[in-house]
């Protein structure tokens, strides 16, 4: 197989994002389902999910040349965009930042209602980011991230009410953000050692 192969051309045919409380589940591996715990956030708008990188530099040029002999980077942070198409208790926790014992329900009514403007408590939550293409996938797990940007809503009879969020991972414990999987037909090359 060569990199001209047509079986490693990839599309983000369809995916999920998924949500859970950090530390309350066991994080799946090597794309094993996610379990009980982890809430699938529904339907997302036909542009799919976006990652961006975002690097910040130190360029090191010695006092004898105009050129840098070394680049090294200071900072780097990874996020994603998405806007949900699905609402639910689940989509709105997520958009509004507001958990459920911040909310009230009347049964009466079945009106949900909570307040909204005033100073919230982060929330950090895991993330997991399936992307599918056919028998193929990716995976992006977060185990510690937030949603830092929240585009604005429309409301109009035209276009579906979507909830346009930013999600940006941060290091963890173990000094890493994100762990990522790849099931896509290719293998590391012969005689790598692998990485406990």
């Amino acid at each position: 197989m060569t990199n001209y192969d047509e079986a490693l051309v990839r599309l983000g045919v369809t995916g999920a994002l998924h949500t859970f409380d950090r530390g309350s589940i066991t994080i799946p591996v090597n794309m094993a389902p996610w379990p009980t715990g982890a809430v699938d956030l529904g339907y997302i708008s036909d542009e799919g999910i976006t990652e961006n990188r975002e690097a910040d530099s130190e360029q090191f040029v010695p006092w004898q040349t105009n050129a840098p002999v070394r680049v090294e980077t200071t900072s780097e942070i990874i996020t994603w965009e998405t806007t949900l198409w699905t609402t639910s208790y689940d989509t709105v926790s997520v958009y509004f930042k507001v958990r459920a014992e911040d909310m009230e329900y009347d049964p009466e009514s079945e009106v949900v209602s909570f307040v909204d403007g005033d100073k919230k408590p982060r929330d950090l939550r895991g993330w997991g980011i399936d992307v599918i293409d056919g028998v193929y996938a990716r995976r992006a797990i977060i185990p510690n991230g937030e949603i830092t940007e929240r585009g604005g809503l429309s409301y109009r009879k035209d276009q579906l009410i979507g909830y346009p969020v930013t999600l940006t991972a941060y290091p963890g414990p173990e000094g890493w953000s994100v762990k990522r999987e790849f099931r896509e037909g290719w293998q590391l090359p012969t005689g790598t050692t692998p990485t406990p």
